[in-house]
């Protein structure tokens, strides 16, 4: 078992404040197991039956720029999902090993695509959407300094190949705003997407 830096510890600490309740913390390898990240779940924090989710040292790698400058803050990965939803933790530990094998900075508005393939059978929103976090504490997660670093959290949120396209065209500030504005819950599982059609 590899022992967590002060720097994992300190993320775990931060996150769990941040989503409260008891945590278990799980280690995910990629498909060669030449990496891994730790998920941390905490359940019925949110509500009963939603689970809370955080990686734990995604952030110790850095990301770049595309002129390849090292990008102002490490990240780190949340989301929130129905306790059932067993799939989610591998999801999120996939959407990090995308993220820390690329080492391209992300920032609210990206989508990673197809995450969820590998993990339903045809599933109706295959992608993940990063947001900044508005799940937890009145839809602020605070930054960690952790010495010199500053550590930030996107969450994940499921999407429709659709919502793809729109924020591929209209950008994340777009969608973000069709979200607040059909007040759409993200947590379910047969939401259905976003409506689009003023914007055809």
């Amino acid at each position: 078992m590899t022992i967590p830096s002060e720097q994992c510890k300190a993320v775990a600490r931060h996150a769990l404040k941040v989503f409260g309740g008891e945590l278990k913390v799980q280690a995910y390898y990629d498909d060669f197991r030449n990496i891994s990240v730790d998920v941390l779940t905490t359940l019925d924090s949110l509500h009963m039956g939603v689970k809370s989710l955080g990686t734990i040292g995604l952030s110790e790698i850095p990301l770049f720029t595309d002129n390849g400058e090292e990008f102002a803050t490490r990240i780190e990965l949340c989301a929130g999902a129905l306790t059932e939803e067993v799939f989610w933790e591998n999801a999120i530990a996939s959407a990090a090993f995308f993220i820390r094998k690329s080492q391209r900075y992300v920032m609210p508005g990206d989508v990673i695509v197809d995450v969820f393939n590998d993990y339903l059978d045809a599933p109706k929103k295959p992608h993940i959407y990063l947001t900044i976090p508005f799940m937890w504490n009145d839809a602020h997660f605070p930054q960690l300094e952790f010495n010199s670093l500053k550590i930030n959290w996107l969450q994940c949120v499921a999407i429709y190949e659709e919502e793809r396209a729109f924020i591929e065209k209209f950008g994340g500030d777009a969608f973000d705003d069709l979200l607040s504005d059909q007040e759409i819950n993200t947590l379910d599982p047969d939401r259905l997407a976003v409506d689009l059609s003023r914007f055809r």
